[in-house]
């Protein structure tokens, strides 16, 4: 049997590379700038399998000139930048790493939550700056995270990893998904709502839900007229699930304290309507904003887990198993041993 070729779009750390050499003929881009539609399509045109990063547009364009490719293994968890469907009608497996980013990205999610609340952003710089001459009475009055009440919208792996955190500061969780896990909420102490009363009653909200047409701007002008007064919200989804124009005007008129997010919707290149950049009047909101260039899952260790992970869905999917990572059921015929 051929040893199969898979192209490898982006760096990844070293021990999932190594992992995949001993199965498959590796062409390595280990680049950080993403490559060009054509500086893609020239180096997988003859590979077997795609192992593609979050800059990467998997669309009918890439498969028209990638004929070979049964496998495309994504590098992160979601896949909206993944034509799925055109994937299946090609007999193409998608895979996806289900949990090895869940508790790297759910620590960020607390971690912009109290930042934004307690105005950490405005501190530093009031501090190195010289102007800190002491405790003052009323100087960035903040916002308690404990006995308040959170919203999580979505409770899929990052979802539950978050309320799990959240349930350390003493707070009432609620939580509005496609449909309630009643096992979740008796195991984790939490309760569902729908998205209207979730958003109504929450002092803090989080946005962990894949990217799809069903929660683009999920959070949008109409949902905020209704949010609670003076709530945080948190987005450490995609950054087209939320219209960032709506949350700018939220602020604005002080229906929102404060906004964090370590994703944007000018990232999302499925997004049709996505913008050159964060808007202007979002960027200038700094002291009711805490932003993060999407490091979610930016720590050495999650980054090795995610190697290892991608690794082991693609490997799984070469040699003809469905991998805990697969997203359209698509099995192909084993090409490594």
């Amino acid at each position: 049997m051929n040893r199969p070729k898979v192209f490898i779009s982006h760096w990844m750390p070293d021990v999932g590379v190594e992992m995949i050499k001993q199965s498959c003929e590796v062409d390595y881009y280990d680049g950080i700038v993403p490559l060009s539609k054509e500086q893609f399509i020239a180096r997988a045109a003859d590979a077997d399998a795609l192992l593609i990063f979050v800059p990467d547009v998997i669309d009918a364009e890439i498969l028209d000139h990638c004929p070979r490719v049964k496998v495309v293994s994504s590098f992160g968890k979601g896949y909206d930048n993944i034509d799925v469907e055109e994937c299946t009608r090609r007999g193409i497996m998608v895979t996806i790493n289900p949990d090895a980013l869940t508790d790297s990205t759910a620590d960020l999610a607390i971690g912009l939550l109290l930042a934004v609340s307690r105005n950490l952003l405005l501190g530093d710089p009031h501090v190195r700056q010289g102007a800190f001459s002491g405790w003052h009475a009323t100087h960035l009055l903040g916002k308690d995270f404990h006995h308040s009440k959170l919203g999580i919208i979505g409770l899929g792996s990052i979802g539950e990893a978050i309320a799990r955190r959240a349930k350390g500061f003493d707070v009432e969780i609620c939580y509005t998904d496609v449909t309630p896990f009643p096992e979740k909420e008796e195991r984790l102490g939490i309760q569902y709502k729908d998205l209207d009363s979730l958003l109504a009653t929450s002092d803090f909200v989080i946005v962990a839900v894949n990217l799809m047409e069903e929660t683009y701007h999920l959070i949008g002008e109409e949902q905020l007229m209704g949010i609670k007064t003076g709530s945080y919200l948190i987005n450490i989804s995609r950054g087209s699930t939320v219209d960032e124009q709506a949350v700018s005007q939220a602020l604005k008129q002080g229906k929102l304290a404060g906004y964090a997010a370590d994703v944007f919707e000018f990232e999302d290149p499925m997004n049709p309507h996505r913008p050159d950049y964060i808007p202007e009047e979002l960027i200038g909101e700094q002291a009711k904003t805490v932003f993060t260039p999407h490091i979610g899952t930016g720590t050495v260790e999650a980054r090795n887990r995610l190697a290892l992970s991608s690794a082991r869905q693609l490997l799984a999917a070469l040699q003809g198993e469905q991998p805990s990572g697969a997203v359209n059921g698509v099995k192909i015929q084993a090409l490594v041993k």
